[in-house]
């Protein structure tokens, strides 16, 4: 049975891709966690911090094929809300 080598590129290429956007992704989730969390506990300064790089990832992701772009503008929308209200509801 012929390999044609054009196909098992286009694999190596795609998984290399697949974990690479899977390891960005992981990272915005992690961080997004680390700056909600620390907005409940009440530490709005380390939350502005996470929420920066955060951000920054998101925008990185975003720039890229990892995210689309108002998938990224949705995600951070969400998350400078989420510390608003909570920063609200603690003053």
């Amino acid at each position: 049975m012929e390999r044609h080598a054009a196909p098992l590129k286009y694999l190596r290429q795609s998984r290399k891709r697949r974990f690479a956007n899977r390891a960005r992704k992981t990272v915005i989730k992690t961080f997004t966690k680390k700056t909600i969390s620390a907005a409940e506990a009440g530490d709005f300064d380390a939350a502005r911090k996470f929420q920066n790089v955060t951000v920054k990832l998101i925008d990185r992701a975003a720039k890229g094929s990892t995210l689309h772009k108002k998938t990224a503008a949705r995600k951070k929308s969400r998350l400078h809300k989420r510390i608003v209200t909570l920063e609200k509801a603690a003053s």
